[in-house]
């Protein structure tokens, strides 16, 4: 009998679960299934070593390998475990803009490393109804010299309206859009907003200014398909100045920081009318820069930032019915992800406000299920290579349970969105 692999669906959204059967094995021998991850900036590799069944069969969601990138019965594990391979750049990044689909190369082989079988599969950030819609718009069309609101407006299928959701990086600016591609093929619309270093926006951070996001408020809520009640999330400085922003438009209705900190600082904020407002300060001494195998660990610099008067974020004038989710990775070594959810959710307390908190195994980017963690990345503002932290295959576990408490938190607050037809599902050949 020819073994056999199968995979259920073939073609699948991230989110959702993948069934992987190998059959036609020799009955309890020992095969190694390898999973790789072939993307443009290189591939990335899980693996399990496992023993098939007296019928000859490995079912990866009934078995628990017996080593691998992963441990434990746990169906997701491979998808879960990817690592980089020597193909991929030291502390690169996985770009998804656009959203491409997630291709797989799924490879068996036997104890004395002969390939038996092999199968293509595929995972789709976005559903393919989804429609993707490049943005560089003067709004309002009098604005003069201000930027033009920019990024890429991710829109489910009919008139809508939809419940919104605008989407932001952090310090490393640009555009990353597999947040937005991944919840609106959850029913959402989605604006990613890029804010510096991006087409005609201003190359430095310090260069952005408060109304670039009243702008782009303005703009999302004014299309016909879109809800006049936004969520805002970010990731990183992003998470940080969702808070922020909360506290200054009344149409933000719903927050989700990732990894965020509790205040702007020095060499991370935004202006606002042209200004610099209270914000921490570092310390100058250089005591808290620390280096884990030559990489820069920023926690302890941040955790340590001494705030100036009025930098405290001013809950008590966010919309008394906006409420606050922290998404907060406990092996963060790039934000003090603890000690600012702690700070931050007091203060929000104090403000009457609601929140929760999701405090999760994880590191610095969290992103949804099937992202690669990258454990370290290069810093644009400190201009050299800075951890990240977080145990890959814990992280990944976390992306996939992160994301499903994400999208139900926004469908509480904006409204639950309508669920996306079934797609036609194809089957990658070899």
């Amino acid at each position: 009998m020819k073994a056999n692999i199968t995979i259920l669906p073939a073609d699948s959204l991230v989110h959702e679960d993948v069934a992987i059967v190998v059959d036609g094995l020799e009955y309890n021998a020992i095969y190694k299934l390898e999973l790789r991850l072939i993307h443009k900036v290189g591939t990335y590799r899980s693996f399990g070593v496992y023993k098939s069944s007296v019928s000859g069969t490995i079912d990866v969601g009934k078995d628990a390998p017996i080593r691998g990138t992963y441990s434990g019965f746990n169906g997701r594990g491979l998808f879960e475990s990817v690592e980089p391979t020597d193909t991929v750049r030291f502390g690169g990044y996985f770009n998804c803009t656009p959203p491409v689909d997630l291709e797989y190369h799924l490879i068996v082989t036997d104890a004395k490393e002969k390939q038996i079988c092999e199968k293509l599969f595929r995972r789709r950030l976005m559903h393919p109804a989804v429609e993707r819609i490049e943005v560089e718009e003067a709004f309002p069309p009098d604005a003069g010299a201000r930027p033009k609101v920019t990024g890429t407006i991710f829109k489910p299928p009919g008139s809508g309206p939809f419940p919104t959701i605008i989407d932001i990086s952090g310090t490393g600016g640009g555009l990353n859009e597999q947040k937005g591609a991944a919840l609106a093929s959850r029913g959402f619309v989605v604006l990613c907003l890029a804010f510096f270093k991006y087409k005609s926006l201003p190359e430095d951070l310090l260069s952005v200014d408060l109304q670039y996001f009243e702008d782009a408020i303005n703009y999302i809520t004014s299309l016909p398909y879109t809800s006049d009640r936004i969520g805002f999330q970010g990731v990183s400085f992003g998470g940080t100045l969702v808070m922020f922003l909360a506290t200054k438009f009344p149409k933000i209705k719903a927050v989700c920081s990732i990894n965020g900190s509790f205040a702007m600082d020095q060499f991370a904020h935004v202006r606002v009318n042209g200004k610099c407002p209270p914000i921490g300060l570092f310390k100058s001494d250089g005591d808290h820069v620390k280096f884990l195998n030559d990489l820069m660990v920023y926690t302890d610099m941040v955790r340590n930032i001494k705030l100036e008067d009025g930098a405290d974020f001013k809950f008590k004038e966010s919309s008394s019915d906006t409420a606050f989710r922290f998404v907060s990775a406990l092996d963060d070594l790039s934000t003090p992800t603890v000690y600012a959810t702690n700070y931050l959710s007091a203060r929000l307390r104090d403000a009457g406000r609601k929140f929760e908190i999701d405090f999760v195994p994880g590191g610095h980017l969290l992103d949804p299920p099937c992202f690669p963690h990258h454990p370290m990345v290069y810093s644009n503002i400190a201009g050299l290579f800075q951890t990240y932290g977080g145990e890959t295959s814990l992280h990944g576990k976390s992306e996939f349970e992160v994301w499903e408490r994400t999208v139900r938190f926004f469908s509480e607050h904006l409204g639950a969105p309508i669920p996306l037809p079934d797609y036609l599902r194809h089957s990658a050949k070899l």
